[in-house]
């Protein structure tokens, strides 16, 4: 990974530490009761270049999103998944080996370790990892931060036995490769002001239409159409930011079909106008134009890759 800051999280640190390891990025270190149990939050903000973070070796690891974050995953130099890891999503991967972490936009992850014996799930993980979305967990995660050590201890083995369950209750499908992963998304970026179906994309991946689907979800936790408009706005957000252009020509330049439909989307995922946004991130006086969160209303979350919006032209 070409980054310029390469920054080691050690495991297995006993008593909380709050640790700002650069100007925008703090590694918080919670205590467990349990000694094969590590817990950790990272947060990034307003960060202007990637940075590298190795979790060390355990033998089973969750990341769970506290916000979108965009990210690289590797291990053992094998890209695991590089790309935007969604509020509430969940990420499981197996192994011994560290895990290197490249945030490239501002993040906030919480990291559960465990160091010598793996969880024990009902059930064997395909490909050595899975990645689930469910808000329930998250927010289970998210009390680590007002709890003891015992309750810490608690907290991350019910965490982690609803994630086995929760896994278990999904059809088997083998994760989308990384490699094919970014392919798509590479053409996605390429043609953001076109129209975009799912057989094109499935295409790109070598796979039909309905296997594409199966695994794109099973490696990102989400659909392809909620991925499309996730990267939509999010290279809204970057030329909001970075350029004077005009809504009308933002909005074309990335696939909407005119400002109204653009403006209605950009709304529901960020709670504002993009004239709103892009005023009050400004006045802020950012530093960053990648590190944008997300608010998906469910209407968006529970359309599926095969829903017709995905062949609708305006709705991208």
């Amino acid at each position: 990974m070409q980054t310029d800051i390469a920054i080691k999280v050690s495991l297995g640190t006993m008593g909380d530490d709050f640790e700002p390891i650069d100007d925008c990025l703090q590694v918080d270190h919670f205590k467990v009761s349990d000694p094969n149990i590590f817990l950790a939050k990272l947060t990034r903000e307003n960060g202007t270049r990637p940075i590298t973070t190795s979790l060390g070796s355990g033998v089973g690891t969750f990341l769970v999103a506290a916000r979108d974050s965009e990210l690289r995953l590797e291990q053992q130099g094998r890209l695991l998944y590089h790309g935007i890891m969604v509020e509430d999503s969940v990420t499981y991967i197996e192994g011994s080996e560290p895990i290197s972490v490249e945030l490239q936009s501002d993040a906030c992850l919480y990291v559960l370790t465990y160091l010598y014996e793996r969880f024990q799930g009902p059930c064997p993980v395909i490909g050595g990892r899975f990645n689930i979305r469910d808000l329930r967990l998250a927010e289970l995660l998210s009390e680590i931060t007002d709890g003891s050590a015992a309750r810490r201890g608690d907290i991350t083995r019910d965490f982690s036995r609803r994630a086995f369950e929760r896994y278990q209750s999904l059809p088997r499908v083998h994760p989308l490769s990384a490699w094919r992963l970014n392919r798509v998304r590479r053409h996605a970026e390429s043609r953001l002001d076109q129209r975009m179906t799912l057989e094109e994309l499935a295409d790109v991946a070598g796979f039909s239409r309905a296997h594409f689907a199966a695994t794109f979800k099973a490696a990102t936790s989400i659909s392809v159409h909620e991925f499309l408009l996730r990267l939509r706005i999010q290279t809204a957000a970057k030329l909001l930011l970075s350029t004077d252009l005009s809504l009308v020509d933002i909005s074309l330049q990335t696939g909407f079909q005119n400002q109204a439909h653009f403006t209605t989307v950009f709304k529901k995922m960020t709670s504002a106008t993009p004239g709103r946004w892009r005023e009050s991130r400004r006045r802020t006086d950012m530093r960053t134009i990648s590190g944008v969160a997300f608010k998906l209303p469910g209407a968006i979350e529970q359309a599926g890759p095969d829903s017709q919006a995905l062949d609708q032209p305006n709705l991208h």
